[in-house]
Formats: structure tokens, sequence, C-alpha cells
């Protein structure tokens, strides 16, 4: 059955907006308070910025991170390794905030400020013994544990009351929704959808639309609070990692792309493997926390 005959609304192609050629592009994040999109090529170790009039910079980083965040204070927070710190206009990272357990592959991966201005970011164990996490990492650097039990965490983020966290462990070919309580703590957790590719990293929209990124299906899928797929956008960007709102409207879904690890004639086909695509949806994205204060 194809997406139409499932009854998919729409079907959409993003343009290019910075034909980077990532190894590994991930990590999308609007900074609301500069106007600016963050976004990562982790295996280069490189900070892309894209500010609102279209100027693209990129910043050399002294380590491979894997996620990062605006502060309240107008600085950026940075995974690295295991450590979450603060990083400079030289892509130095200062002393570490908090460290995460170091159970399976000893690296953590994607991550996003819940709406009360905590980081949370998980880790990755791909041995299938399944000994990851995912943590809750406060201003104050103190580290909870969310879950335990994870293969690969990737992509984080919270439904427009902040009730519901819908979250991505890639092994498992599952989104989840967490049930929350009155501190935004996980109650009970349900399967929202199980995809035949493998889930990246995802966003939130205003109606509370889930956005996922396919990271070898060619494609972002959104999906209805209920879990029902309504709308794709395919991708001609190699592997499909991450997606962010942003614009001035948060209306345009910004997605990074990857090119590392694509045989040669993927290559040829896909010549924009690893570029930031863009495309107005036409719904804003419900916004992003800075880390440590809620919006």
């Amino acid at each position: 059955m194809n997406a139409i005959e499932a009854g998919v609304r729409d079907e959409m192609t993003p343009d290019i907006v910075v034909d980077t050629a990532c190894e590994l592009g991930e990590g999308p994040t609007w900074d609301a308070s500069r106007q600016r999109l963050l976004w990562l090529d982790v295996e280069g170790q490189v900070l892309h910025q894209l500010d609102g009039s279209g100027l693209h910079t990129a910043m050399s980083i002294d380590q491979r991170v894997s996620a990062i965040v605006p502060d309240v204070y107008g600085q950026l927070v940075a995974v690295a390794g295991l450590s979450v710190a603060r990083i400079d206009e030289f892509g130095h990272l200062g002393p570490a905030i908090a460290t995460l357990p170091s159970d399976g592959d000893g690296l953590a991966n994607d991550g996003r400020c819940d709406p009360m201005g905590r980081l949370w970011v998980g880790t990755v164990d791909r041995s299938g013994e399944k000994k990851a996490g995912l943590f809750c990492v406060g201003a104050d650097g103190s580290v909870r544990r969310i879950r335990s039990g994870v293969a690969l965490s990737n992509g984080i983020d919270w439904s427009p009351d902040g009730r519901v966290c819908y979250y991505v462990d890639s092994l498992t070919y599952s989104v989840y929704s967490f049930h929350l309580d009155t501190e935004g703590i996980p109650t009970r957790s349900e399967t929202l959808v199980e995809v035949d590719s493998i889930p990246d990293g995802l966003s939130v929209d205003s109606e509370g639309g889930v956005w996922v990124a396919l990271w070898d299906g060619g494609a972002v899928h959104r999906y209805t609070p209920s879990g029902r797929l309504d709308r794709v956008v395919t991708v001609p960007g190699g592997f499909i990692t991450s997606c962010a709102f942003g614009g001035p409207q948060l209306t345009t879904l910004f997605i990074t792309t990857a090119r590392g690890g694509l045989p040669e004639a993927v290559l040829r086909s896909q010549p924009h493997a690893g570029a930031l695509f863009a495309l107005d949806v036409g719904i804003p994205g419900r916004g992003y926390t800075p880390f440590g204060r809620a919006i």
C-alpha cells in the first residue's frame, strides 16, 4: 500500500537550503533568541548556523558533539561523549555540567530540552543488550535516569501542552509516547507507532503532529497524536537524520541529512546527500525551550 492509498493527506518535497555535504548532519534546533538554526556534522566535528537573512557559517569543534542547544544566557550547551558542557565561540568545550552513566557504548546521542528547561539526552548500546538509557539533566548538574533498557536513544520532543513526551529508540523501530506527571516525569509509556524504516530525530508541531525522520526511509513522516500517518516529505538526501521547526513564524521544517556510509552508486544518484533541506509546511512548530528555563 503506498502513501496515497493509505490516506496520507499530502506528499511534499523540500528544497536544498545549504549543500553542506555533512558526513552525519544531525541535531537541528531553532535558537529563538537569535533567530538562527543550529545543526551539527557530528563526524566532521562542525557546528553549522543559518541566520534569518540566509547567511550560513560553520565552525570547527574540538570534540565529537552529538547534540547542541541554546541556554538561557545566550550561550550553547553541547553533548560530547558522555559530558554535557558549554561550548564557546571558538568551538572549545568547557568544564562538564554533568556526566552521564557509561553503560553501553560510552556515547550519548540526541537530546532536547523539556518545557522546564532540563536537557533530556540518551545513550547508545549497539551490543544488543540494551544497557543504554535516557536521562534528564538539570541546570544544577543533576542527572536523573528516565528510562532503562535502551538500545539507540534518538529523537525527542514534547506535545504542545507538555503532558506527553515523544521518544525514539531507533533499534526498536518505534516511536514511544511518555505520559507525564506534573513534574514532567513519565508515569507510563506506550508505543505511538512502529515503522518499517529506522526512525531517527523528530519534532512536534503546534497541532501535536509528530514529524519523524526515517534514517533509511528517504522521508520525514508526520503522525497525528493517535499515531495515524497523514503527511510524507520525500527527501533526496541520502540518510535522513532529523528535523526542526524554525523561521519567523516557525512554519519552516528544516531537515538534516547524512552521506557517510552511502554506497558510491547512491551518492551518484543523490549528490546532495548531507545537505540541509527545508520547506514551509503551513503548521508552526511548538518552539524549543532553552536549557535552564521554561519558555
